[in-house]
């Protein structure tokens, strides 16, 4: 019998939410999917970024096989990763033309990605509301919990990580400079401690500041991208900056810094040391409570 009903129906309900999300996810990547199967392909240049207020979208020109140019604006991202001028590849569906995908990691597959690992995290936490109603044992719960968040993070961590050596090692080098510091404000929603031990909700604005720098490559073409933001920022407008980029995509850049470079990396794998100390310091405890 069940230690508390209570964790069978919260199981229910976050199963529910996770799977809904997840599902989203995996639509999303068999549409996309569907482009790269049965879509024809295209080379196409892309002739301007379009923004409209925090958004970049890359608007894309290119040719179909009788001739016809179709220009397309493809959806907006918080920040620009296209450049005007930058080649790209386009899929597109023969019937359906204004119905494209750019062929791009980024653009084809790291938003069903996201989306449907996030959906994941719900299913694990349905899963161990699912076990507590089960009378699971709590320690071996969160051991499975914590490492399943420790082996996420040392994946992430690689790849972030390589990306960056494959960046930094191979990229061209050049001076930028910081044109603004871009303001993005949000509300949320807070509980706090009162003097008398209750608890209030309040909403707090959060403010982060993200650098914006531009610079030129070799051949002369203007590239801006967005620095990493926080809650503060060591630059400032008019402040001369080292920056790496991809060479066959210079939009794909980084101010040459811990923060810009390295930052990412560090945090996954400090998250996958901490959840995994976790998991054996719980294991090594239980044995000593065992033996």
């Amino acid at each position: 019998m069940a230690a508390d009903p209570s964790w069978r129906r919260i199981a229910w309900l976050v199963l529910g939410i996770g799977g809904l999300i997840a599902a989203a996810g995996v639509l999303m990547g068999l549409g996309n999917l569907r482009h790269v199967l049965y879509g024809e392909r295209a080379d196409g240049v892309v002739t301007q970024i379009v923004r409209d207020g925090d958004m970049y979208a890359p608007v894309v020109r290119f040719r179909l096989p009788q001739g016809e140019t179709v220009e397309v604006k493809d959806l907006g991202s918080g920040a620009p990763d296209f450049s005007t001028g930058d080649a790209v590849t386009v899929l597109y569906l023969p019937e359906s033309p204004q119905d494209f995908r750019l062929d791009t990691f980024e653009r084809l597959w790291l938003v069903p990605i996201i989306v449907t690992g996030f959906g994941g995290f719900w299913l694990m936490f349905g899963s161990i509301a699912w076990a507590l109603s089960h009378d699971a044992d709590l320690a071996l719960v969160g051991e499975r919990a914590f490492a399943v968040i420790s082996l996420s993070s040392l994946l992430i961590g690689v790849f972030v990580l390589w990306s960056a050596v494959d960046l930094y090692a191979g990229g061209g080098r050049a001076r930028g400079k910081v044109t603004e510091i871009r303001e993005s404000r949000s509300i949320v929603t807070e509980e706090v401690a009162t003097s008398t031990g209750g608890e209030v909700r309040r909403d707090v604005e959060r403010i982060s500041f993200a650098p914006i720098v531009r610079f030129a490559t070799p051949e002369g073409r203007e590239i801006e991208f967005h620095g990493r933001g926080g809650s503060g920022t060591p630059f400032a407008a008019g402040e001369v900056v080292n920056v790496v980029y991809d060479r066959s995509q210079p939009s794909r850049a980084r101010i040459v810094s811990f923060v810009d470079l390295w930052l990412p990396a560090a945090v996954a794998f400090a998250v996958a040391l901490i959840f995994g100390g976790a998991v054996r310091l719980s294991r090594w405890s239980r044995r000593r409570v065992t033996g």
